[in-house]
């Protein structure tokens, strides 16, 4: 069964607050009301207490747009709002990065008329400046920026290469370059001038010089005039 909403009670009560005369006099003020006129400051009193136990939530926050102003000081990019600090007799003065350029009491100056602001003229401003960027507190040297900027630009080009080298998926490595001293390939003789093997299974090539006599004897001048002799004696009559 339905449950009945439940009723709140209401109450009579009449109690007197004490309120501080200044309190009171400031809210007269606010609502341009006479202090003692109790029925006019009556419904900002209720209000103003009714707030303190149920305030209203908060307003929603919308995140703050990142900000891609800033100066870029050769390797180094000082964001908008990184704070610069040099010093001269012991004395620091300071500089902002205000969108893409570096102000100095209202002046743009850069980094080296920064750092020879007093003084001979003569300093290294990243080794006089000293840099706070945005949501730190701490104070780097600018040498040390730079020297950390490099050694990751190092890193990012190592890692380019690196993987500029290797194959792509898919295909495959390249084969390593064959080496200058190889072995010269194995000649593959005709069927006509292969040994037979023995009976054991192991070829033997004929000596070498049992190789010259056969050259003497099949090729060479005597034997060309044996063939001609032997072919005048078929034409012979008889």
């Amino acid at each position: 069964m339905p449950t009945s909403p439940k009723i709140k009670p209401t109450y009579n009560l009449q109690f007197p607050i004490r309120v501080p005369d200044d309190v009171l006099v400031e809210l007269g003020e606010f609502t341009g009301n006479f202090w003692s006129d109790s029925l006019a400051q009556e419904p900002f009193v209720i209000e103003a207490i009714r707030n303190y136990i149920n305030p209203p939530p908060p307003p929603s926050q919308q995140p703050a747009a990142v900000s891609e102003a800033g100066y870029q000081w050769k390797q180094v990019f000082l964001p908008e709002g990184t704070r610069l600090r040099a010093s001269f007799g012991s004395q620091p003065y300071f500089a902002t990065v205000v969108g893409a350029e570096i102000q100095y009491e209202g002046h743009t100056v850069s980094p080296s008329c920064f750092a020879n602001l007093h003084g001979s003229g003569n300093r290294n401003a990243w080794k006089a400046v000293w840099l706070r960027l945005p949501g730190s507190n701490e104070w780097l040297l600018a040498d040390v920026c730079r020297s950390a900027r490099k050694a990751a630009i190092a890193r990012l080009h190592e890692g380019g290469a690196l993987a500029d080298s290797r194959p792509a998926e898919g295909e495959r490595a390249p084969a390593p370059p064959h080496s200058a001293a190889r072995e010269p390939a194995a000649r593959h003789l005709p069927a006509s001038q292969t040994w037979p093997r023995s009976a054991a299974g192991q070829g033997s090539a004929p000596a070498a010089h049992d190789k010259g006599s056969h050259r003497k004897s099949g090729s060479g001048r005597s034997a060309r005039r044996r063939k001609r002799r032997a072919l005048k004696n078929e034409v012979k009559p008889h």
